[in-house]
């Protein structure tokens, strides 16, 4: 066995064989690959345990295709405009990698020009990545209903904890920081998802602030989901 050192046009022809090997592969079992995406979100539990629920499996299924994750999702505890700075000023240290950046938030009790604002903000922001809103009005816990049924009435934050308490009784009740939230929805969310779009929708050219009941978490959703699709085999 010859000890020379191989000369360097050999090892770059080995390692573009060896990508073009591993590219190979990944095409023939997953053919499109996750985004690398970052999730700010205004709370610091709800939300992130809900999220993180399928950022979690996307992770794990493609974790051969990258040394790190490729979604990442952090609590912030920061409100609408606040979000969008922190998002601004830390993905770059915090996940370089993200071409995608979404805000979570909830619309509250905060100043209706800050909600109405901070997505337009966000989505025109031009740099190398994209960045999307996915908001609630007024909270979460309506696009958690959405998965049990329709609701197109404003009836406001305590009466969603409590239509979630009565669906979700043969599962101890809804608490808020459930960690176990995605795994409890994951079967119904191309429901809640279809019923969140037509809720969206029906409002027209209105100021978000005044979409209520509406969310668009869905739209993150469905584009976190997609990735969980199991490819279609080959003849």
């Amino acid at each position: 066995m010859s000890l020379k050192p191989k000369k360097v046009s050999d090892v770059k022809r080995q390692q573009a064989q060896l990508q073009e090997k591993m590219e190979k592969k990944q095409k023939k079992v997953f053919p499109e690959l996750p985004r690398y995406t970052y999730i700010v979100s205004e709370g610091t539990k709800t939300e992130p345990y809900y999220i993180e629920g399928i950022a979690q499996k996307i992770n794990e299924k493609y974790r051969e295709f990258s040394t790190g994750k490729f979604i990442m999702v952090k609590g912030t505890g920061r409100n609408t405009k606040g979000l969008l700075e922190y998002a601004r000023s830390n993905v770059e240290e915090e996940f370089p990698r993200a071409r995608v950046v979404w805000l979570m938030y909830d619309k509250d009790d905060f100043p209706l020009d800050h909600f109405d604002n901070t997505q337009d903000s966000a989505e025109k922001r031009q740099d190398k990545r994209v960045y999307r809103a996915a908001w609630s009005n007024e909270c979460i816990e309506l696009w958690f209903v959405l998965h049990f049924q329709d609701l197109t009435a404003n009836v406001g934050r305590e009466k969603y904890r409590e239509l979630l308490d009565e669906h979700m009784k043969k599962y101890g009740g809804y608490e808020k920081n459930r960690k176990d939230i995605y795994e409890i929805l994951c079967g119904r969310t191309a429901i809640a998802a279809g019923r969140a779009k037509r809720q969206y929708e029906a409002y027209g050219n209105v100021p978000l602030s005044r979409m209520c009941p509406a969310t668009r978490v869905y739209e993150l959703v469905e584009e976190l989901q997609r990735y969980l699709v199991e490819p279609e085999k080959g003849n």
